[in-house]
């Protein structure tokens, strides 16, 4: 999955690529800290360190790998560094232990990653009304019985569509991780 970077020398856009990766990847890198850190207050300092570290190491940042893993990598030795300076004697976890979360983070990360390309790939698939509708009632902000009325469609008729092309994507998914 390659996350070109600007090749311009332009600081404002480089800024803002920073800005984009750093927001689409900004959950998964909070969740791995937290798995390492299981002190919130900790966590929540690592992360900010984190973050400022991704930015005076983005220059380093090679735009044809990945750009999550590359964060992930970066918060492990941030991780490692604080637990240096806390002391291993107030550590709660072996050095062992958090290298092999680590590793379990970072496969079931990639694993997320990839079931997200290819659940994109399926909803493209989709015609456009039904991919508009599948969004809409994903948005949770109408029920089911609304949404259907809004259409001027009969419940149980807009039920089971959702639950057909729901289906629909649901094979696509598989079949397309069943080929990898």
């Amino acid at each position: 999955m390659s996350e070109h970077t600007p090749t311009s020398g332009n600081h404002d856009e480089r800024t803002k690529h920073f800005l984009r990766l750093l927001s689409k990847h900004e959950r998964r890198l909070q969740a791995y800290i937290l798995t390492l850190v299981p002190n919130w207050t900790d966590a929540d300092e690592l992360i900010q360190e984190t973050r400022i570290r991704l930015w005076e190491q983005f220059d380093e940042f090679d735009p044809s790998k990945d750009f999550g893993i590359w964060s992930r990598t970066i918060a492990y030795f941030q991780v490692l560094t604080y637990r240096k300076r806390i002391g291993r004697e107030n550590a709660r976890f072996s050095a062992a232990f958090m290298e092999s979360v680590a590793e379990e983070v970072a496969m079931q990360s990639s694993e997320l990653d990839r079931r997200h390309v290819t659940l994109k790939d399926c909803l493209e698939k989709l015609d456009q009304k039904q991919r508009w509708i599948l969004m809409r009632y994903y948005e949770g902000t109408e029920s089911m019985k609304q949404i259907a009325e809004s259409l001027g469609r009969p419940f149980e008729a807009f039920r089971k569509a959702i639950l057909r092309t729901r289906l629909a994507v649901t094979r696509c998914v598989n079949k397309s991780l069943e080929g990898d």
